[in-house]
């Protein structure tokens, strides 16, 4: 395992989680985009959940040489049918050439911690089912469960990027 720090996001971090993105082929329409074009968005969005810390967690994952290598974000939201809170992990990203060095894994410790921290009853994420990560098991290995009945519906207002 690599010397890994887990810090907050920063708007200069932008730049690297669009070239992460990018790295895993992400999108095709992404890829052809110029960089700045996906990192101003993602620049936005780190604003936005630092400046909401209690609705929103936007983590990275460095190396010993300041490199972003992962990032997360999370969306905690009150869920009435739990009568608690619940932790929307939206994004999980770890650099093809950082496989292995366990940024994910820290990622995903952080936000689980955390989650704790706050007293969620749970976290959730998607996870494609042709993704490295599915088939590999990574979140059963860190304990998550699968939901057999439950279907992952989305609502579209524009076209996604992916």
């Amino acid at each position: 395992m690599a010397n890994l720090t887990i810090r907050q996001a920063r708007t200069n971090d932008a730049q690297s989680m669009a070239e992460i993105l990018r790295e895993i082929g992400w999108s095709e329409r992404r890829n052809s985009m110029p960089l700045e074009e996906v990192s101003s968005p993602i620049e936005e969005l780190i604003e936005h959940c630092n400046k909401d810390p209690k609705g929103h967690t936007m983590i990275v994952a460095v190396d010993e040489d300041e490199e972003v290598i992962g990032f997360t974000t999370v969306h905690w939201v009150p869920f009435v049918m739990l009568g608690s809170w619940e932790g929307y992990v939206s994004d999980v990203f770890v650099s093809p050439s950082a496989s292995g060095k366990g940024a994910g894994s820290a990622l995903i410790k952080y936000v689980m911690a955390e989650g704790e921290r706050r007293g969620c009853m749970r976290l959730m994420l998607t996870n494609g089912k042709e993704k490295p990560s599915y088939e590999m098991g990574f979140y059963k290995k860190m304990g998550w469960t699968e939901r057999p009945k439950v279907a992952n519906f989305v609502y579209y207002y524009s076209e996604p990027w992916s």
